[in-house]
């Protein structure tokens, strides 16, 4: 029953269990239209079950409607990697209603390519996109830090918007968590948004 060092995925649900508290906490700080509801950051240290949680306990639990209308909402997810903006686009290509060839352009467009593009991706006003960013450390290792400036200042955009599609679930180690804390538009994001991971014992269970 246990993956080693491999994170659980939606398809391990009903062999993963422990973590029911932090799933009700996760789907409880979603409820709502706060900024805090439309971007939760869970920060922990390597392995200590970040991705496990989101991917087989928390977006499981959002299919099956523990958010109102959250069994209608698209959910993609992406790691930043080498270009965050490539990335972001393959995955909200992945659940666009009736999708353009390319978003790339729009995405980079300014401050509020992200936000444009996730609306330009619906049919509808009140569809709703849970895009969970996983290993968020990442703009910090991996891209560029241009692409990392105009990134978190689009995503800062998007969620701090009241009519925003998007709902946000971000996983960070905790020895970058500082690093987002330096962009003048994301500090304010993750100060709202943040969900400690609690610390437990180490476990094969848990681990990321």
């Amino acid at each position: 029953p246990y993956r080693g060092l491999r994170a659980f995925d939606d398809g391990d649900t009903d062999r993963f269990f422990g973590r029911d508290r932090l799933v009700t906490a996760l789907v409880d700080r979603l409820r709502g239209d706060t900024l805090g509801s439309r971007c939760v950051v869970i920060v922990g240290p390597s392995g200590s079950g970040k991705s496990s949680v989101v991917r087989a306990g928390l977006v499981p639990a959002l299919r099956e409607g523990a958010v109102p209308g959250s069994a209608d909402w698209f959910t993609t997810a992406m790691v930043p990697g080498s270009d965050p903006f490539e990335a972001l686009e393959a995955a909200l290509l992945r659940v666009a209603v009736n999708p353009p060839s390319s978003l790339l352009g729009q995405l980079r467009d300014g401050p509020r390519g992200i936000l444009r593009c996730a609306r330009r991706c619906l049919a509808e006003d009140d569809q709703r996109v849970l895009l969970v960013i996983d290993q968020f450390e990442e703009l910090f290792t991996a891209s560029s830090d241009d692409d990392t400036r105009s990134f978190l200042s689009a995503l800062a955009e998007a969620v701090e918007d009241p009519a925003s599609p998007l709902r946000v679930v971000v996983t960070l180690r905790a020895d970058y968590y500082d690093r987002p804390l330096e962009h003048p538009a994301f500090a304010a994001i993750i100060d709202a948004a943040t969900r400690s991971r609690p610390r437990t014992s180490p476990s094969p269970a848990t681990a990321t």
